[in-house]
């Protein structure tokens, strides 16, 4: 085999572990721990033996772990379920490069505010005005109201991790080869 079919055979079975977990936290609104646990051992083992080989320098360590430190906030607060936490730190030790850093956001972000107008309708392009208008006044919500906020919520942003990680997947990553 030579080394472009094996980077497409590993892009291709990323992208469909990833589309059936996004598929499966849509059903049950959650990612098992079985799949995830595994996932961020293993992209933990990768990220310390690519640095042992040279492939990846202390930067993107870092980059791996400000990113775990900065999930785990999020999941403290409520923010980001438990699942998606794990997910993102997984794919971060996979991924050390801040352009995919950047493709997740803007994956988020775009899905969010899709789901505000999509699924709420008028009611979803006014929360999101105020919650412009509030953050231009410096204002932001405390823990209080996020974890209010996070037990009403009822879509996953998994799917919008994943759209964007596949994304970077095809358009981005060399490949490991």
């Amino acid at each position: 085999m030579t080394p472009n079919v094996l980077s497409y055979g590993a892009r291709l079975a990323l992208s469909v572990l990833l589309v059936s977990l996004a598929a499966y936290d849509l059903r049950h609104k959650r990612i098992p721990n079985a799949v995830m646990r595994p996932a961020v051992i293993a992209g933990w083992l990768v990220l310390v033996a690519r640095l042992a080989l040279g492939q990846v320098g202390w930067e993107q360590v870092g980059l791996a772990t400000l990113t775990a430190a900065i999930c785990l906030a999020l999941w403290w607060i409520r923010a980001f379920g438990g699942g998606d936490t794990k997910l993102v730190v997984a794919l971060v030790a996979l991924f050390p490069d801040a352009r995919f850093v950047y493709a997740m956001l803007s994956a988020v972000l775009l899905g969010a505010i899709l789901a505000l107008v999509v699924w709420d309708g008028r009611a979803g392009l006014r929360r999101l005005a105020a919650l412009f208008v509030t953050a231009s006044q410096g204002s932001w919500p405390g823990r209080a109201e996020v974890a209010v906020a996070y037990q009403t919520r009822g879509r996953p942003i998994t799917f919008a991790l994943s759209l964007g990680a596949i994304l970077y997947i095809w358009l981005v990553w060399p490949g490991w080869i």
